[in-house]
């Protein structure tokens, strides 16, 4: 498997924006990498640049050591050796499992022993090898999308691109698939760029994450550091459940700082570099508790039951117009209406632009 390189990689559909905007990225040899933002945000124009779908107005992309989009220069899909993966699966319902898997070894020529051998290892690699001969109409879903994977495979791609895989199957379909996709990935070392707007299968498959808004690059990062650590008011925002909201920093000192946020003073992460003044503060559900001392006073709006937990929704009395959210236990907790006082154990000052 291949790595992949962009550098400035830019695709305009008008002359007024950029869908993809000088992105740099470096996917290394058989990592998983996830791309991941809101509707309208580049990813998917993205994946396309790099399957040979669109063509580059500026920028350079490579598989490897070899150059594939350049301008001047575009090596076609079909030449590039890349294996996608659609969310509609895009199978050939008059076809078994087996010629679904099969038929672009066969557009390429392949016969015989080697093709069977291929289409055999591939099934058995997604567990399907039992399934060779059905057609896909009698299959589920998550079937469905294996055979999808299974044909990437026999392909040999150099790299495995996946466009919004799980979106068209049901919650609890889509918690199995992701299980499915890591274990490809462990049972193949395939280089995967994996396209999605759903957090959860991001933080919870990728190696890393790359985060895009308006066509640009954001932010690049492992899960944890992306949900610890973001690094910019849109990612905090749209990064789990949390709340950004205006604090004031007091001093830094050695990765924390003293905050003054929502009526309460506190001591939080921060970045090395960040300095006294006005600051975006990103506080997480899991880092606030009740407490009967000082802290955050609040009022609470609403709650949505969660069973072993409820998720409770809180107006801060010193911003009423932000809201604040904090995991109760199921057994303890207030009322709308209640007033309260929250501790904050954990947070981030948000690096400033």
């Amino acid at each position: 498997m291949a790595g992949l390189t962009l550098e400035r990689a830019t695709r305009r559909f008008s002359a007024d924006r950029a869908a993809v905007d000088q992105v740099d990225l470096a996917v290394a040899e058989g990592e998983f990498l996830a791309v991941l933002g809101p509707s309208g945000c580049g990813k998917t124009t993205l994946l396309r640049l790099v399957a040979g779908f669109e063509r580059l107005d500026d920028g350079v992309i490579r598989l490897g050591a070899e150059t594939v989009s350049a301008p001047g220069l575009h090596v076609p899909p079909e030449d590039r050796r890349v294996g996608v993966v659609f969310q509609s699966y895009a199978l050939w319902p008059h076809m078994t499992v087996a010629r679904n898997v099969g038929y672009a070894l066969e557009v390429r020529g392949l016969r015989g022993a080697e093709y069977q051998k291929r289409v055999d290892a591939a099934l058995g690699t997604v567990g399907l090898a039992d399934y060779a001969e059905r057609r896909p109409a009698s299959l589920s879903g998550g079937q469905r999308q294996r055979v999808a994977l299974a044909r990437c495979l026999a392909m040999d791609p150099r790299l495995v691109l996946l466009d919004e895989p799980l979106a068209n199957l049901d919650v609890h379909l889509r918690h199995a698939m992701q299980e499915e996709f890591a274990q490809f990935h462990r049972a193949t070392g395939a280089t995967m760029l994996y396209v999605t707007h759903d957090q959860a299968e991001a933080l919870a498959l990728a190696d890393r994450v790359a985060v895009m808004d308006g066509g640009k690059l954001v932010q690049l990062a492992d899960p944890r550091t992306l949900y610890r650590e973001p690094a910019t008011v849109m990612v905090a925002g749209f990064i789990g459940k949390g709340a950004v909201v205006p604090g004031l920093v007091l001093d830094g000192h050695g990765g924390h700082a003293t905050i003054e946020v929502l009526g309460a003073r506190v001591t939080l992460r921060a970045p090395a570099e960040a300095r006294p003044g006005p600051a975006h503060i990103l506080l997480r559900p899991e880092a606030l508790s009740l407490t009967a001392g000082d802290g955050i006073a609040a009022t609470v709006r609403r709650i949505v039951y969660q069973g072993a937990q409820n998720a409770v929704e809180l107006a801060p009395a010193a911003a009423p117009e932000q809201t604040l959210h904090w995991l109760a236990p199921a057994d303890a907790s207030p009322k709308p209406g209640d007033a309260l006082r929250l501790a904050v154990a954990d947070g981030w000052v948000i690096p400033k632009p």
